[in-house]
């Protein structure tokens, strides 16, 4: 092993070092091209459906967020647009982006279907912007 230390060819010592050449990254950059984002598409509370994922939806909240008793993170929030009300559940500070009467943007949540009521998770790969 030393006498690899010692080689010029050699980029810091890995033994697959080549990889770490700017040329190496461009011709797999060149390979893969990347994956264009998409436009979220925002709907209304009333489209929500049972099992759905990545929902997107602009509403107001309309009751402050409410600590869950048997869990320590967990808060509840009522949301609603012109269509419907829903129970949004957020975990951490999240919390903290919804105000009485502010229009929240709700990101890639998905649903839970909780005592037959459908309910909004909003987890860590979703996003929540007042």
């Amino acid at each position: 092993s030393k006498d690899l230390i010692e080689k010029p060819d050699i980029d810091g010592f890995l033994v697959g070092g080549a990889s770490l050449k700017p040329s190496f990254t461009e011709i797999l950059s060149s390979c893969v091209p990347p994956v264009p984002l998409k436009k979220p598409k925002f709907t209304k509370i009333e489209g929500i459906e049972p099992a759905a994922r990545g929902v997107n939806i602009y509403a107001k909240v309309v009751k402050a967020p409410q600590k869950v008793e048997s869990s320590e993170d967990l808060y509840e929030v009522v949301i609603g647009d012109d269509t419907g009300i829903v129970t949004m559940s957020v975990r951490d500070e999240r919390h903290k982006a919804c105000e009485v009467g502010k229009v929240v943007r709700v990101q890639n949540a998905h649903v839970a279907m909780i005592k037959g009521f459908i309910r909004l998770t909003v987890d860590k790969w979703a996003a929540l912007k007042p």
